[in-house]
């Protein structure tokens, strides 16, 4: 069975059951310079160890996802570097359960937009995100610690529950 979600732009309210958006806020910069300008602290990760950085290059193909990962000892920050991005991301039932599996259902995909981030929530149900148009590089954040269930460097994925899959546009 193939599930159809429509894609949503990113906003604060529309993806605070999954985690925090990072962005350029709407507030003046806390420092200038010549040139420059910086907004300190936008967002914050619970991190109690070092944080390992990673760049996925996502190329272009269907819109289609059949399993996710999660990790549910630590969040995630995921940032669109050079091209827009859609993620692909669901809640869970029980954060610390070895027998979760995501479910269609609740599956909900964003359009981040070139520079835009998402830390994602510790237990947050995700895929690869997918290039909004052409294939494109984005960066991830993450702490270097395992999870509590499953191994992210042998095989993260889980696939829906009853073997569904959702496709979005």
């Amino acid at each position: 069975m193939l599930m159809e979600i429509k894609v949503e732009p990113l906003t604060k309210e529309g993806f605070k059951d999954y985690g925090r958006v990072v962005e350029i806020p709407d507030a003046e910069p806390s420092k200038v310079g010549e040139g420059w300008e910086c907004w300190s602290y936008v967002q914050t990760m619970d991190i109690d160890t070092e944080v390992g950085m990673g760049l996925v290059t996502t190329n272009v193909r269907p819109f289609e996802v059949d399993s996710m990962e999660r990790h549910d000892s630590r969040e995630e920050l995921l940032l669109a570097i050079n091209e827009d991005i859609i993620q692909p991301v669901a809640t869970y039932k029980e954060l610390y359960s070895p027998d979760e599996q995501p479910e269609v259902e609740n599956v909900k995909c964003f359009y981040l937009k070139k520079g835009q981030g998402i830390i994602l929530n510790k237990g947050i149900w995700h895929s690869p995100a997918y290039p909004a148009k052409a294939s494109t590089t984005y960066l991830f954040a993450i702490e270097k610690k395992p999870d509590i269930y499953g191994d992210e460097l042998i095989d993260p994925w889980v696939e829906f529950v009853g073997s569904k899959k959702i496709a979005f546009k």
